[in-house]
Formats: C-alpha cells, sequence, structure tokens
C-alpha cells in the first residue's frame, strides 16, 4: 500500500497524527510505505516522524517540492490555500514510475479502521476514485462548468491508478482545465480535479471521507442540497457516520482548537498522544467562535432549513471574499497555516457539512454466564428487564446447572421472545475448560462474547441486581468517550451488600480498597479495578477482547487490560449495582490493604502463589497475543514484570519503582517484593 502525504512543516504535526492512525489501524498490511510532499519540513521533524514510523516498521520516502510554482506555465491564485496544496495535481510525475497505484490523504485526516478494502476497491476503468461532496456551493460548481446534477466530491481521499494517471495524461488535462480557468478557483486544486476530470471519476464511500460535521445533517437533508447523493444509500451513510474509516476535519471544527465540542475531535487527540508532538498545546482565541459553532451544529439536527440559511448567508460572502483574492480571512494562521487542509477555517459552510438527526439506535446485550443461579437468577434477570432504556438484549449461557437454573431461563426465553436468548458452550474445541488457565466462568464469558451482535455489550453475573438507570448511565459515559472505531470500556462502582441484598458497604471501592484511576498496563498488570458485573464495552473491544488467550485470570482482567493498551477506559464513581456477597462467589467483594489482610495472606500462601502464578500466566499471554501492536514501552513494561520472579527481594522493589507496578495500596505494593513465587521452569517466558 502506497500513501501520500502533502505538508509543510507548520501542518507536520497534524500529518503525524493521521499517520499513525494509518499505521495502527493497519498493522496487518504486510507493505505499507508512506511519500511525503514536503515543502520545507525542517530535518529535526523528519528525523521524529521516521523513528515514529519505525516503531511501526514503516517506511517513509521524501519528496522535496521547493518551489511548486515553477511548474506552472501560468500565473496561479490559489484563494488563500497553500500551493503545496496542489502538489496532489503532480502525483504521476513525482512519484518513481515503479509506483503504480497510490492512496492520497490530506494531513487533516485521521484513519479509524483498516484500509485494505478501500486499497482494492477496482475503479472500474477510471484513474480516480474519490467521495461526493454534496454541500459544495452552487455556485462554486457553476464556475467549473458543473449544472445541478453533476456530481462534485472531495479531494481530500484520493485513491489513484498511477498507471492509468498516467497513460491518460491526466495530469496534462487538469493542468490545462486550470489554465482555462485564469488559475484562479474556489478551492484550487479540488476544483481543478472535478472540473478537468468531469464524469471519469469513480465514486467511493462516504466512510473513506467522512467529514466531521456530517455528523449533524440527516441523509434526508443531504440530499437536498444535491440530488446525486442519492446514489449514496441511506444505510451506506448511516453505516459512514457510525464507523468511519477515514475522519475528515474539513470544516472550522479543527481539533486542535480550543474550545472544539466536536463528537470526532476524540480519534485526533487519541492519535496526537501516539506521535513525537503528543501534549501540544491547542490554538487558543477562538473559544467562543468554537461553541457558537457547536450550537449551530444542533440547530442543524432541530431545524435544518435554519442551518442551510445561516450557512448559505456567511458562506457566499465568503465565496465572494475569496474570488477577490481572500480578504475575508478570518482565521487565526496564516496562509502556510493551512497547508494539506482541504478546507480554510473561516469559510462556515464550504462543505456545508455533515451528520444527521436520525442517530442508528445503537443494540444494546447483556451477556449473562449462569451456573447453578436458581436462588438468584430471576432477581437479576428482572432488574436487566426492567432497565430505564427498553429492548435490551440478554444471551444467557448455562454452563450446565443441576439445581434448576436452566428450567428458570428457558421459561424467561418464552415470556420474552427475542430479549432473552438462551444458549449453550460447546465444552469441546477451543470452548473446552482450560482448568487455572483459564477458569470455566471466564471461557462462558469469551465464548459468550463471541456469540454477542450488539454495538454495546455489558456482561451480567447471575446474582447480582441491577439499579434501573445502569445501562443508560454507562452508555451516557460511553458516549462522551468513545472514538469512532476504537475500543472503549466504562465501568461503575458497585453497593456491596449480603446475600439478602442487606447492604454491606455503599462502595465497593471503598470496601475493597481499590482505586479506579489506577488504569495504565503497569497498574493492571498487577491489580484490576473493573469487575466484569459493571463495565460496558463497545463493538471493537468486544471484537478485540474475545479472542481466547492462551491463559487468563478473568475474563474481566482481561477486557480491562486490552481496553488500556489500545482504547479509551474511564470510570463512572457511582454504584450502579448491588454486588451481592454468599459462600458461592467465584471471587468476591473482599477486604485487601491491611495489616489483617496480609497477615491472612501468610496463612494462604499457597493460594496467594498460584495468584501471582495465573497472573504472570496473563501477563505473557497477553504479550504473546497482542505483542505487534503493543508499543516498544508497553513490550518492555510486560517484559520486566515476567521477569520479577528471577529477582530478590530488593531488586523487585527496584523494578516496581521503575515501571510502576503499584497496587493501590502501599503495604500490598511492598507485599509483591516477598510473596511473588519462583518461575515454574520456562513456563512465563
Amino acid at each position: 500500500m502506497n500513501v501520500v502525504y502533502a505538508s509543510n512543516e507548520n501542518y507536520v504535526r497534524h500529518m503525524a497524527a493521521s499517520m499513525v492512525s494509518l499505521f495502527a489501524k493497519n498493522r496487518k498490511v504486510p507493505k505499507l510505505c508512506v511519500y511525503v510532499l514536503s515543502m520545507g519540513i525542517t530535518g529535526e521533524s523528519r528525523k521524529r516522524l521516521e523513528e515514529m514510523a519505525n516503531g511501526y516498521k514503516r517506511r517513509i520516502r521524501w519528496v522535496e517540492l521547493r518551489d511548486i510554482r515553477e511548474r506552472f506555465d501560468f500565473g496561479v491564485d490559489t484563494r488563500g490555500f497553500d500551493i503545496s496544496a496542489m502538489g496532489r495535481l503532480f502525483v504521476g510525475s513525482l512519484l518513481p514510475e515503479h509506483v503504480k497505484k497510490v492512496l492520497y490523504l490530506d494531513c487533516d485526516t485521521v484513519v479509524g479502521a483498516s484500509l485494505e478494502d478501500l486499497w482494492n476497491t477496482d475503479l472500474r476503468g477510471r484513474a480516480l476514485g474519490a467521495v461526493m461532496e454534496p454541500t459544495i456551493y452552487e455556485s462554486v460548481k457553476k464556475e467549473i462548468g458543473f449544472g445541478k446534477e453533476d456530481a462534485y466530491v472531495n479531494s481530500g481521499v484520493l485513491l489513484i491508478d498511477l498507471k492509468k494517471w498516467r497513460e491518460q495524461a491526466v495530469e496534462k488535462k487538469l493542468l490545462e482545465f486550470y489554465e482555462k480557468k485564469n488559475g484562479s478557483l474556489f478551492a484550487c486544486d479540488q476544483d481543478t480535479i472535478n472540473g478537468g476530470l468531469k464524469g471519469q471519476i469513480y465514486f467511493l464511500s462516504p466512510r473513506y471521507n467522512f467529514f466531521t460535521n456530517y455528523r449533524y445533517f440527516s441523509y434526508r437533508e443531504l440530499v437536498k442540497y444535491s440530488r446525486t447523493y442519492r446514489a449514496v444509500g441511506e444505510g451506506e451513510f448511516l453505516e459512514a457516520k457510525g464507523h468511519p474509516a477515514i475522519i475528515h476535519y474539513a470544516g472550522d471544527e479543527r481539533p486542535w482548537i480550543r474550545g472544539n465540542l466536536n463528537h470526532y475531535r476524540r480519534a485526533y487527540e487519541k492519535a496526537l498522544a501516539l506521535t513525537p508532538w503528543a501534549g501540544a498545546e491547542k490554538e487558543k482565541g477562538r473559544e467562543l467562535y468554537m461553541l457558537a459553532y457547536h450550537l449551530m451544529d444542533y440547530l442543524t439536527v432541530a431545524c435544518p432549513p435554519a442551518r442551510r440559511m445561516i450557512s448559505r448567508g456567511f458562506g457566499m460572502k465568503a465565496v465572494e471574499a475569496r474570488g477577490r483574492g481572500g480578504e475575508n480571512r478570518v482565521g487565526s494562521g496564516c496562509e502556510e497555516n493551512r497547508v494539506g487542509s482541504r478546507r480554510e477555517e473561516t469559510r462556515v459552510g464550504k462543505e456545508e457539512i455533515t451528520g444527521t438527526e436520525e442517530y442508528k439506535k445503537p443494540r444494546i446485550e447483556v451477556l449473562l454466564a449462569a451456573f447453578d443461579g436458581a436462588s438468584y437468577i430471576e432477581e437479576q434477570l428482572n432488574s436487566i428487564l426492567n432497565q430505564t432504556i427498553a429492548d435490551i438484549r440478554i444471551l444467557v449461557s448455562d454452563d450446565g446447572s443441576r439445581d434448576g437454573t436452566r428450567g428458570i431461563l428457558e421459561r424467561y426465553e418464552k415470556q420474552y421472545p427475542g430479549r432473552v436468548v438462551c444458549v449453550y458452550r460447546p465444552k469441546e474445541g477451543k470452548y473446552q475448560n482450560r482448568g487455572k488457565r483459564i477458569p470455566a466462568p471466564a471461557m462462558n464469558f469469551f465464548w459468550l462474547m463471541s456469540q454477542a451482535k450488539g454495538d454495546y455489550v455489558l456482561l451480567s453475573d447471575q446474582d447480582d441486581a441491577w439499579l434501573p438507570e445502569k445501562v443508560e448511565k454507562l452508555l451516557k459515559r460511553m458516549k462522551e468517550i468513545e472514538t469512532t472505531d476504537i475500543p472503549a470500556l466504562v465501568f461503575s462502582d458497585m453497593e456491596v451488600v449480603d446475600a439478602r441484598l442487606k447492604p454491606i458497604s455503599p462502595s465497593f471501592f471503598a470496601y475493597s480498597r481499590c482505586n479506579p484511576k489506577r488504569l495504565s498496563l503497569s497498574e493492571l498488570l498487577v491489580e484490576n479495578p473493573v469487575t466484569g458485573g459493571a463495565l460496558m464495552m463497545n463493538r471493537p473491544l468486544t471484537e478485540l477482547a474475545s479472542r481466547i488467550p492462551q491463559a487468563c485470570f478473568m475474563h474481566d482482567w482481561w477486557i480491562a487490560l486490552c481496553a488500556s493498551c489500545f482504547g479509551e477506559i474511564d470510570c463512572v464513581k457511582e454504584p450502579l449495582s448491588r454486588y451481592r456477597q454468599h459462600e458461592s462467589n467465584t471471587l468476591g467483594a473482599k477486604r485487601t490493604g491491611s495489616l489483617k489482610d496480609l497477615q491472612e495472606r501468610c496463612h494462604r500462601k499457597r493460594q496467594v502463589e498460584e495468584n501471582y502464578h495465573r497472573m504472570l500466566w496473563q501477563a505473557a499471554s497477553f504479550g504473546k497475543m497482542y505483542g505487534e501492536r503493543l508499543t516498544p514501552r508497553e513490550r518492555q513494561i510486560i517484559r520486566a514484570f515476567l521477569d520479577l520472579p528471577d529477582k530478590t527481594p530488593a531488586g523487585r522493589l527496584a523494578v516496581i519503582i521503575k515501571y510502576g507496578f503499584y497496587k493501590s495500596s502501599r503495604l500490598m505494593t511492598l507485599a509483591q517484593c516477598v510473596t511473588i513465587p519462583p518461575r515454574r521452569g520456562k513456563e512465563n517466558q
């Protein structure tokens, strides 16, 4: 896969965010080479980008644009865009002859999914594939000779068959068209591509270039802007909005501007955190404008005609100003700060973008693993069925109960058809019992996760009782942290109760002295604050964590590790369920961290040592399964943890301090120095 960017020094950190998201989401692509069309990117920035790419075993090749104006035989007025934006017109002559196909990405994009399907798209004999932009102004279309029925595309993502591009002399066609327009068009390269290749562009799915503002427009409203958008089905549009493969920050709501509240900003923030520019300060001074713009987004949902009127009013002034040479630039940056961007930040609405008020209703599914739970399971089923969010599907797997549990489940399945569904884990093949390596309850949940179809999945113990608003509150927090196609997990506190639901403690976190903020890889390797019955995960995390490891301490611990390393994880510090304690609990809530607890552990030395072995097995299994996806630092942390059994107590303390293998209790942190058992042969290596 060959990917092309164009950037200068002022836009390099945004390109880095886009590039790292490309690497992270396309790890399985055997060969991925990035070509950067550079206009003055410094040697230091190049070095940092190359080191970042090396971490993913990828290469960057540099093509210096120098003065690109020399490539034009006529005067060029880009009307406010940096001239390097025109670099994409020359990919055929700038790149080596052996490169037969490229994917061009603007720097203000973030990749949210694998691009293999896009790369393998059949362009059906055409040299170029791009995504339609229905909200372009009619006056802009008219300037390039387009009528209302002509579909206009955005040039921020271009799939180019370079072999045909060269054979069909596309570069020459584009330059001839631009010269006929006196080298001056509203969106320079984009208008040139549309006008010069009219009727010769293959239309890609909108998920491969999803403009962030389209989140707030309905499909019907976009069709009102341009009837040609009917070629994109409503289902395809909604799928793109829910799961965009490439997010394009093409409007005013740039994620690097302070005060931006757009839903998709988190994808950029997450990507930037993986680059050498992590922690870069956001641009200041436009907070009120960002707030006003976001309010207009919601006005779009409530009253689309109002958005149309506002955007047309301000947008047409921008068109007129750009036609006079860009006098009406309100943006905070100079021209070169916009290189790689498809939209000047001052234009409220050139792509009158986006979204829809018709959100696809999320499918919520509860996975309940049952075994001899007849005493409590009815109460739990009722608490789930009585949630404030309706139409929750409960998928139950009974693991061979002998106490009447299965009869109860079959009765509920008949009483609530479609809402309660019973399945049974096959105890052979990959889902067979594995003893201490994977406890039977964990294997039952792995089986259930493989069968889940929900957009959001919750796990349920058979003996708890949920508060009515549990799912609603977890879903609300999920929406606050979730970024498209990135794994996400939220979990809550619980009230600790006895077998008759009488209160023991109002907070599981306080009772067990467990700190829900301790969610880094180092901390999660030694202690897990995430209880399965208290969590909700999104679809990407469900798919990621459902792969059966060679070993895990418990399913919820494994899920927390996946969320911490590859996604988002957050806590609702409010008890949303009652955590029932009785003699049959698999694990249960325990008071930890006290001197008394330490003394009890000394009496349970064999069990404590067994638990440490299971933690080490889990860490080794996690490193083996996801090693290629982990960062070098994360791999180093796992290796250091696995080496702890070989250290002396003093050596262990030094490693614990160096890598942060801290438990919630200082006493228990120190206790690790003496309670971690020696390695059993080579089983943890």
